[in-house]
């Protein structure tokens, strides 16, 4: 999942300073799972807003933020509150919040989650499960076996270990407090390969491999939209954390 985790108060308060009249859609999939979304997470900003002296207009759960279909239809479905209100709150990953940009075009969009990176849905306490991976462009965890490097090595290294590694037993070189990374990367990846693969990275650039053309021609939107309030009716009988 994208997790994300909560602004603070202070840039909160800045972003909506301006803001009486607010509406509130919050994701049902990674960011309710983030506990930052969800019924959860938008009863919680309902009643921070209102605290705050705002007049919360509408405040939804909606399936999924980021797939424009499901944002666009749930805008035409509850377009009275946002045209009424000043600003549109999401709370999502950045995808979500681009898709109400893009469903909204003139009204005002605020996020107030930040996205962090990507995670299993896991309460492991294991370095595989711990380490949020970051867009880094060039992915290496399945040479790390599972594990991002540049989350959980305090001196940033991808492809290899700092230059104190081995010697320096378990501990980790720039913080002693911890065990270093790399020895459990050791265990569960692949050293030589990884080191091959920051040469090949570095020879090949931005090169990737190109994905087929779409041969078949986008429908209008208008035509998914029976089929998208079908799915979200679906989602909310078979999941209970959508509203």
């Amino acid at each position: 999942m994208n997790k994300s985790d909560w602004k603070s108060a202070e840039e909160i308060k800045f972003s909506l300073r301006d803001a009486r009249k607010v509406s509130i859609f919050a994701c049902g999939v990674c960011a309710n799972l983030s506990e930052t979304g969800g019924v959860k997470g938008l009863k919680f900003l309902k009643g921070l807003l209102e605290d705050w002296g705002k007049d919360v207009l509408l405040a939804k759960c909606i399936t999924a933020c980021c797939a424009e279909e499901i944002m666009r239809q749930a805008v035409r479905i509850h377009r009275r509150a946002i045209s009424a209100s000043d600003t549109l709150i999401v709370i999502s990953c950045a995808a979500g919040v681009k898709s109400a940009f893009l469903c909204c075009p003139d009204t005002r969009v605020v996020a107030v989650a930040d996205s962090v990176g990507s995670v299993p849905v896991s309460r492991q306490d294991d370095p595989v499960a711990r380490s949020i991976c970051t867009s880094c462009t060039h992915c290496v965890i399945s040479f790390t076996g599972g594990i991002c490097p540049l989350n959980e090595c305090p001196s940033g290294k991808k492809y290899e270990p700092c230059s104190k590694y081995p010697d320096n037993g378990h501990a980790c070189a720039v913080d002693p407090t911890r065990e270093c990374i790399w020895k459990e990367i050791e265990l569960r990846g692949d050293l030589d390969a990884l080191k091959e693969l920051g040469r090949i990275h570095a020879a090949m650039g931005d090169e990737r491999l190109s994905s087929p053309p779409n041969m078949v021609s986008p429908r209008p939107l208008k035509r998914f939209s029976g089929w998208v309030v079908a799915r979200i009716r679906w989602f909310e009988r078979l999941v209970p954390f959508v509203n």
